[in-house]
C-alpha cells in the first residue's frame, strides 16, 4: 500500500516538477532569486547587480547600501533618471540611491527610513516633470518608511517561475548566458539583467546600461526605444508617465516643501533638477499641445527652493548644456555623458556641488570619455 501510494504521489508531483525545475535552475544560477545579497553589499566586491522580475529588490539594495556604508557627502535620490551621476564625477563620498521613488511623497519617507546620523551635507534630487502632473502621480498618502528595507524578494513567485519559462521557450535566454555571474577584474554579477543583458547598479549605486550602450552605438533597431518609438507611443496614448495636463498639481507643491522643509530643519542642502527629455521627444510633445503644465513646473517650483535657500534647475532642454539626442539613452534618459555636461554646467553657473568636485578634472574627464554615452569605465 505504502509502495503504491509513494508512486501515485510521484506521478501527481511530476508535472510539477517538470514546471518548477528549468526556471527554479535559472533563477537560482543567474541569482535572480534564491540568493542573499547583504554579504556582496558589506564585503564591498566589485558586483554589478541587475534584476529581470525582481526590480523592488533595488530598493531594498539602495536602502541597504546608504545604511551599511558610513555617511556619504552627497547622496543622490529619486527614479531612474538620476542614475548616471557616479561617484567619478565627486572628489568627495558619493552614493546614487536612485531608482528608489516613484512619487513625489516619497522621499521623505525614503529619508526617514534612514538613521540621521547617515543623512548627507547635500541631497541631489530628480524632479520628474510627471511628479506634478495629478494623472501621473495621484499622491497616494501613507508611505511607510519600512518600504525599503522590506522589499527584498528572495524566493520566486509562481508568476516568476511563469515568466521565465516563456522567456526560455522564446529563445530570450538560455543557460550558457546565465553563467556569466563573473565579469572583467573580479567583477561579480547577481541577477539575470546583469547575466544577459549585462546592465545593472555598480557600488556606488549608478546604472550601467551594458548591451542597450552597445545597441545604440552599432544602430540596433532591437535597443531599447530605439529612435523614441516607444516614448512616441507614450505620447500619443497619453500614458505611462506621459498623460496630458495644462496645469501642475498643487498638492505636488506642498510635498515639495514639505521636502524641502524636513531638509533644511536636518541641515541637508538639495541641489534638485528637472531631468531631461532627448531633443525630439520634447518637439513631440509640443507639438501635441497636450503638456503645457511642464512650463509652468519652474516657475512654480522655484520659489520654494528659493524660501529655503535650495538650488533648482531646469534641465529639461539637453541644449542648455551643449548634450543632444545622440547622448541618450531613450526618449527621456540621458546618458552618462549628458548628466557629466549638466553637472560642469550647474557648476559653471555657482552650484554649491562645485565645493565637492573638481572642474577641471570634470572637463578634462569628458574630453577623454570613452563614448558618447560613457565617460568612465565601469
Amino acid at each position: 500500500m505504502m509502495k503504491k501510494f509513494v508512486i501515485n504521489v510521484f506521478f501527481f508531483c511530476a508535472p510539477l516538477l517538470l514546471f518548477a525545475i528549468p526556471p527554479f535552475l535559472a533563477l537560482k544560477i543567474s541569482r535572480e532569486n534564491y540568493f542573499e545579497i547583504d554579504n556582496v553589499v558589506t564585503r564591498k566586491k566589485k558586483y554589478l547587480i541587475g534584476y529581470a522580475y525582481n526590480e523592488p529588490n533595488y530598493g531594498y539594495l539602495k536602502w541597504k547600501e546608504v545604511t551599511s556604508k558610513p555617511k556619504q557627502n552627497i547622496l543622490a535620490v529619486g527614479s531612474s533618471r538620476i542614475l548616471q551621476f557616479r561617484a567619478n564625477m565627486f572628489q568627495s563620498s558619493f552614493y546614487n540611491a536612485g531608482y528608489t521613488i516613484i512619487s513625489i511623497s516619497e522621499f521623505v519617507p525614503f529619508l526617514k527610513s534612514i538613521p540621521k546620523s547617515k543623512y548627507p551635507e547635500v541631497l541631489i534630487v530628480n524632479l520628474d516633470q510627471w511628479m506634478f502632473n495629478k494623472r501621473s502621480d495621484p499622491l497616494s498618502s501613507g508611505n511607510p518608511i519600512d518600504k525599503w528595507k522590506n522589499s527584498f524578494r528572495k524566493n520566486a513567485s509562481a508568476t516568476t517561475l511563469n515568466n521565465v519559462w516563456q522567456d526560455l521557450l522564446t529563445g530570450k535566454y538560455g543557460y550558457v548566458s546565465l553563467l556569466k555571474t563573473s565579469g572583467e577584474k573580479g567583477l561579480e554579477k547577481i541577477g539575470l539583467n546583469a547575466a544577459v543583458n549585462d546592465k545593472g547598479f555598480r557600488n556606488d549605486g549608478s546604472i550601467f546600461y551594458g548591451d542597450q550602450i552597445t545597441k545604440l552605438m552599432n544602430n540596433d533597431s532591437t535597443a531599447n526605444d530605439y529612435l523614441y518609438n516607444d516614448t512616441y507611443k507614450r505620447i500619443a496614448a497619453g500614458n505611462n508617465k506621459f498623460e496630458y495636463a495644462s496645469e501642475v498639481n498643487p498638492k505636488a507643491l506642498f510635498e515639495l516643501d514639505n521636502l524641502l522643509k524636513f531638509c533644511a530643519v536636518n541641515n541637508i542642502y538639495v541641489v534638485a533638477f528637472l531631468p531631461p527629455y532627448a531633443n525630439k521627444v520634447n518637439e513631440k510633445m509640443q507639438q501635441s499641445g497636450n503638456y503645457s503644465y511642464m512650463s509652468k513646473i519652474y516657475p512654480a517650483a522655484v520659489s520654494i527652493f528659493k524660501k529655503y535657500g535650495f538650488e533648482l534647475w531646469d534641465m529639461t532642454l539637453l541644449g542648455k548644456y551643449g548634450s543632444d539626442d545622440g547622448e541618450t539613452i531613450d526618449g527621456f534618459h540621458g546618458g552618462e555623458v549628458t548628466y557629466q555636461k549638466m553637472l560642469i554646467y550647474m557648476i559653471e553657473n555657482n552650484s554649491r556641488l562645485k565645493d565637492y568636485t573638481s572642474l577641471p578634472k570634470l572637463q578634462s574627464d569628458l574630453n577623454h570619455k570613452l563614448n558618447n554615452y560613457i565617460v568612465y569605465g565601469y
